[in-house]
């Protein structure tokens, strides 16, 4: 582990790969918290984990046995609870932790008669809204084509209310917005750009981020631009060729020159700096992921860092996650890659890191927030 980072970015690398076990004691607290309901939003790999901010605003989505039983049991890391609230620690380290505890809204009913949470779930301070049923594209690594079957778009009613909702929950708020979550098939692609329009219009006031598949026909980027979208977010995911034709089929065959033509395109439109594209960091060898980062910062954008996770109900449940040492390797080659070319890793808001390979950005030692403070529960 490098010597520049602080015990708590440290534990960031090795929580994400290995999980850690939750102690008797800490395990009843997190049931207090949360009324004896869900420690975690549980709706995707990255994101099925404890939330938990460390020292030094650190963000860390941490993997434990009630949500990833196919990977974190025989961890050496623990979740604990003493004296003065919830630590972390393992091989020597150890942090302070404050737990971000699930929206109360996720498990109510929408109007439509469906929870919530088919509609909109919260993370950090982001609330998340997935338009589709299912996806029409199928990928190895991720839940979503596995847990629904395609059905299109989401009728529009239930999901703006949904969002209304999330933004104004007693207990985790979101403060802003990402529309992300299943690609939808050609017949179906006008349904979702009238979702983008209605939530960038009926949402004014709030940051309105995209994260979709570069569909032919969906993206109208300048008035995208002019209604007020935030940032965009076209995902590589696997940079390398051979592995990509065998873990995310239909994404290749779309192919990955047209993928960085436009995000070049959309840079030019937008802005580099409100223009993402995440890799996913485990699946294909380190040096592809480490080209793919360079070929996004040269086209002016934004790369995120997202290790991968199995999800247990993929095709590729059984495989590990990177290694701690595999992940910041990973993290500091890119850094260094963004440093030569010019730009930064994403995501740049300090509780979106939760699940990627990047701390919050700091201005003379304090981390930078955008927005309010998501609730945190130090245990005591």
């Amino acid at each position: 582990m490098s010597a520049e980072l602080t015990d708590a970015e440290r534990l960031k690398f090795i929580l994400m790969a290995e999980g850690a076990a939750v102690t008797p004691a800490a395990e009843r607290r997190l049931n207090d918290i949360v009324d004896g309901g869900h420690w975690s939003p549980d709706d995707y790999a990255s994101t099925r984990g404890l939330i938990l901010r460390l020292e030094d605003d650190v963000w860390v989505n941490v993997p434990v046995e009630r949500y990833n039983a196919n990977f974190v049991p025989g961890t050496t890391m623990t979740v604990d609870l003493g004296a003065d609230g919830f630590f972390v620690h393992g091989r020597g380290l150890e942090s302070r932790a404050e737990y971000w505890p699930p929206a109360r809204f996720h498990f109510d009913k929408a109007s439509s008669g469906r929870p919530r949470w088919n509609y909109v779930v919260t993370h950090g301070d982001r609330a998340r809204l997935s338009p589709t049923i299912g996806c029409a594209m199928v990928c190895d690594f991720c839940n979503i084509p596995f847990d629904d079957t395609y059905a299109g778009v989401k009728p529009l009613d239930p999901m703006l209310e949904s969002l209304e909702v999330a933004l104004a929950d007693d207990r985790q708020p979101g403060h802003h917005i990402l529309i992300s979550g299943g690609t939808p098939g050609p017949k179906h692609v006008s349904g979702l750009q009238a979702v983008y329009e209605s939530v960038l219009t009926t949402f004014t006031g709030v940051d309105v981020d995209i994260m979709m598949v570069p569909l032919p026909g969906l993206f109208d980027l300048p008035r995208l631009n002019a209604l007020g979208l935030n940032e965009l977010s076209i995902n590589l995911e696997v940079y390398d060729e051979d592995i990509s034709a065998k873990v995310m089929r239909h994404k290749h065959r779309q192919g990955r020159e047209y993928y960085l033509d436009f995000l070049e395109t959309a840079a030019a439109e937008l802005g580099g700096h409100r223009v993402r594209s995440m890799l996913m960091v485990g699946i294909e060898p380190l040096e592809s992921t480490l080209a793919g980062t360079r070929a996004i910062l040269e086209r002016g954008c934004v790369p995120v860092l997202s290790p991968f996770k199995p999800d247990p109900a993929t095709p590729l449940a059984g495989a590990r996650p990177p290694s701690a040492d595999d992940t910041l390797e990973v993290y500091l080659r890119a850094r260094d890659l963004a440093v030569e070319i010019g730009g930064d890793l994403g995501p740049t808001c300090p509780p979106c890191t939760h699940n990627t390979l990047t701390f919050a950005t700091r201005v003379d030692g304090a981390a930078v927030y955008d927005h309010e403070l998501p609730a945190l529960y130090s245990g005591v």
